[in-house]
């Protein structure tokens, strides 16, 4: 109770309860108990440490598993998706839903759908470790979308086959380079061309990138990431639509994919875009003429969009957790010439606002 509290823990990525003042009505109504033992769990000193002795002693006794992470002695992370966290309900019903987009609309959508960590890279799981089988998920949504025309499910060759490190060691997204053979899966299929890797020129603009997972089981201290970003780009105009329970109310622009300012802050992942937003347009400043490309979309698309605007025009992003109007009034506005849908295979599955896309 004596030392300075803090109101931000950046091990648990979350804002601290504090000691609360002394207040007799506060004490009577038993806010005040309730207030100081989470006061004291939180401001604690003994507990950081003790959230890394745990982890230790999880270790030392071959338990590599921690608050739905999955953790390895060379401090590489990840988490922990298995088949029983989506229902072949769920993951039929959103195949459905899509095919009947595609049709409403008379768009063309992929399902570029993003295999999670585990499945891309199965060396790093703890022996016998539980799993989804993302194979299998995949050969689910194809059943349902079968014979529609206007649906494809992208296959994802080059993000699963490369030797390369492509996701970050200590969180669930792919790192620049899965991003990039992401896009590459998804250019190659819908018939356009990818330039190499080295064409983009990565910059390094972080190297002490501790991710979501490493939080979860926060015991390798020396297990960083790097965060580069392709510096060779077309440019752009960006504007953001967002504001509270999805109305866009508020809007920013910015002539950059990148904001520079999330590498001072736990969230370093939100350099790319800045995060999600509820609606997000970008103009190729190159092209005065070319597609535009419709994409809804989880945060895996944000590191992947510099890769993509070289070949559009325009790219117009929909993410349905920021976002509650009319997308079919979307799609008629900015008349795409394709739609994708990008999504992490496991986040597709259990995704419950894809009825939004029938509005």
């Amino acid at each position: 109770m004596a030392h300075p509290q803090k109101a931000f823990s950046g091990l648990e990525n979350r804002t601290l309860a504090k000691i609360p003042s002394f207040s007799v009505k506060k004490v009577l109504d038993g806010s005040y108990q309730d207030q100081m033992e989470k006061g004291l769990k939180d401001q604690s000193v003994l507990k950081p440490p003790a959230v890394r002795l745990a982890v230790f002693f999880d270790l030392a006794t071959g338990h590599y598993d921690k608050n739905g992470t999955y953790f390895s002695p060379d401090g590489v992370y990840v988490k922990k998706e298995t088949d029983d966290d989506y229902t072949d309900q769920r993951l039929s019903l959103n195949a459905r839903i899509i095919t009947r987009f595609a049709d409403q609309t008379g768009q063309h959508a992929d399902l570029c759908l993003i295999p999670p960590k585990g499945a891309a890279e199965p060396d790093e799981l703890p022996s016998y470790a539980p799993y989804l089988d993302d194979l299998k998920l995949r050969e689910k949504i194809f059943k349902d979308i079968n014979g529609n025309e206007k649906v494809g499910l992208i296959p994802m060759e080059n993000l699963l086959s490369s030797d390369r490190e492509r996701y970050f060691r200590t969180d669930h997204h792919y790192n620049t380079y899965g991003a990039y053979l992401s896009v590459k899966d998804y250019l190659t299929r819908t018939g356009f061309s990818t330039a190499s890797i080295d064409r983009y020129v990565l910059s390094t603009v972080g190297e002490d990138f501790h991710g979501t997972l490493f939080r979860k089981a926060p015991l390798f201290e020396d297990s960083y990431d790097h965060v580069t970003i392709p510096s060779n780009l077309p440019d752009v105009k960006v504007k953001y639509s967002y504001g509270g329970d999805g109305r866009l109310d508020q809007e920013s622009e910015t002539d950059s994919l990148y904001e520079a300012g999330y590498m001072f802050t736990e969230d370093k992942y939100s350099v790319y875009m800045g995060g999600n937003h509820g609606l997000a347009v970008i103009e190729n400043q190159k092209k005065k003429e070319g597609p535009v490309l419709f994409m809804v979309k989880d945060s895996f698309a944000n590191s992947a969009v510099p890769y993509l605007i070289r070949s559009y025009k325009r790219i117009v992003m929909v993410d349905l957790r920021y976002f509650s109007g009319s997308v079919q009034d979307l799609v008629k506005k900015y008349d795409p010439d394709r739609t994708v849908i990008w999504y992490e295979s496991l986040d597709f599955a259990q995704e419950s606002r894809f009825p939004m896309l029938l509005r």
